[in-house]
């Protein structure tokens, strides 16, 4: 693949865009100190070289009334024809589905289930099983939250503290449906503006203005950010799970991963690892640095670490059906 050379500009925008993606091009244009017709000339470029795929909205599913399993499998006997085609049956037949990912290490798939009730899971994982079950050497089920999700920093040398999301262990909000539309329609694209999200859902602009205030300050949206595809840019993202001695620096740890260039999240889980981080870096050697770094640090606690790739993500949604 032919990696795409950013400039200094490009790397700021994209920066500014990971902390806050519903940035208005004012707002951009005044942290990288150039016109707004730049800032949207740079975003267009970006946007049709392939590097930036979208702008989210990080949206807290349990201030939803969702939990959220995740559901990794070893698989036998089976091409990635075959793993894409059990990707598209997940998604086609589970409504509770949200994420598909491809990987590769000790790990095939991995399947993130947005459910309200332990049978909804069932559900779920008793339909795979009738239908893959004799392909699937192993898995390993974790309840999945909460997630600390950190901006990328890799971009540009900073030593500014970083931006934290947290999500995925708050109680239900009272959500109506005309927020549950909005969150629909607006998460998927935070660059719209609230007179187009209006229009596609028969309220005024001043409603949908109003109604997303009240998911950011209720925490039910709790940040935006930008999706760009690493691998043009000639990196590639890994999960790190640290398995532990003692959890005694677990907070100093969190902290010193959300202050690292490479690491823009740790993940909770029950069921899962004990330190569970995601990482970009440019190659294999890069990760193994990074994880020596985390080893020298906390040497009296850190016991053992393992490490997984991804290479597809064949199914996003925001809100499980």
């Amino acid at each position: 693949m032919e990696h795409y050379n950013l400039d200094l500009y490009d790397r700021k925008l994209l920066s500014e865009l990971d902390k806050n993606a519903a940035q208005s091009l004012a707002e951009l244009g005044r942290a990288l100190k150039r016109s707004k017709q730049f800032v949207s000339y740079r975003m267009e470029k970006l946007e049709q070289a392939g590097i930036i795929n979208g702008y989210y909205a990080i949206v807290d599913m349990s201030k939803l009334g969702f939990f959220t399993f995740r559901v990794y499998l070893k698989l036998q006997q089976m091409t990635l024809k075959d793993r894409d085609a059990l990707a598209e049956y997940a998604q086609k037949h589970f409504g509770q589905v949200w994420t598909v990912v491809s990987m590769h290490g000790r790990w095939d798939i991995a399947i993130f289930i947005g459910v309200k009730t332990i049978t909804e899971f069932h559900v779920v994982w008793d339909g795979l099983l009738a239908e893959y079950k004799k392909r699937i050497k192993s898995y390993n089920v974790a309840v999945y939250a909460p997630i600390y999700n950190f901006n990328r920093k890799f971009l540009l040398p900073t030593t500014e503290p970083g931006v934290i999301r947290v999500y995925g262990a708050g109680t239900a909000e009272p959500i109506d449906q005309l927020d549950k539309k909005i969150i629909e329609t607006y998460a998927v694209n935070v660059r719209q503006t609230a007179s187009e999200v209006g229009r596609k859902l028969g309220v005024s602009s001043e409603v949908v203005r109003a109604r997303i205030k009240n998911l950011e300050q209720n925490k039910v949206i709790v940040g935006y950010r930008v999706d760009f595809e690493i691998g043009k840019l000639g990196l590639a993202g890994y999960r790190v799970d640290l398995q532990l001695t003692s959890t005694h620096r677990n907070k100093e740890l969190l902290e010193f991963c959300s202050m690292h260039r490479n690491i823009y999240q740790m993940n909770k889980s029950i069921g899962g690892a004990d330190f569970e981080i995601e990482v970009i870096v440019k190659d294999l050697p890069h990760l193994l640095q990074v994880i020596d770094e985390i080893r020298m640090k906390f040497k009296d606690i850190v016991n053992d670490a393992e490490w997984l790739g991804y290479t597809t993500i064949h199914v996003l949604k925001y809100i499980p059906d």
